[in-house]
């Protein structure tokens, strides 16, 4: 594996900090593995974001980053845990909260549309269930304005399994695609949850 890429971001609790006191929320360096497809391409290349779930990264999120590179994109696994000294957040969600994992993807985001090897407009994020949930709501404006004031968006997302227990009372969500996808019989992250 390459060296890995270090990148400022934050630790907002919850996302009414993200969205009313993102000055006030600790600074906190996090960082990544951006890995690029094998043999001769063409850049800038699409690039996924990936983000692991409540386990941190396992061998089960191993096969969808080695089809994104078979398929030619970049991918930028984000380390969301490893970065603040945690293993899993299982037993105590608190250690590492969605709105921490949302400004690192939105961070990383930034720092890869300043990437000349990167396609700016075709950046989409992914994860798997706690990562699910920050990709589908990177999808919701107002997270997307607070954390990326420039304009920078993610062109796609695909959430798996989310826990999407958050209903926002305002409905502006991205134009980008977005695909959910979900267990018919998952009982931790329902799909009835989307």
């Amino acid at each position: 594996m390459n060296a890995p890429t270090w990148y400022p971001s934050a630790s907002p609790f919850e996302i009414p900090h993200i969205l009313h006191h993102m000055e006030s929320a600790p600074q906190h360096p996090v960082f990544g593995h951006l890995l690029f497809p094998e043999g001769e391409h063409d850049s800038p290349l699409p690039c996924v974001v990936a983000l692991h779930g409540s386990r941190g990264w396992g061998e089960h999120h191993h096969d969808h980053v080695a089809n994104w590179l078979d398929a030619g994109f970049a991918v930028f696994r984000c380390h969301c845990f490893d970065s603040r000294q945690v293993d899993e957040i299982v037993v105590d969600q608190m250690m590492v909260t969605h709105a921490m994992m949302l400004t690192d993807a939105f961070c990383a985001l930034t720092l890869l549309c300043d990437d000349e090897r990167i396609d700016s407009q075709r950046i989409a994020i992914s994860g798997w269930s706690l990562g699910g949930t920050v990709a589908l709501y990177a999808a919701w404006e107002p997270i997307a304005e607070s954390l990326a004031p420039n304009g920078e968006r993610f062109a796609a997302h695909m959430p798996f399994y989310p826990a999407a227990h958050m209903r926002p009372d305002i409905q502006r969500w991205s134009n980008a695609p977005i695909l959910v996808l979900q267990g018919a019989i998952d009982d931790w992250t329902p799909a009835h949850f989307v």
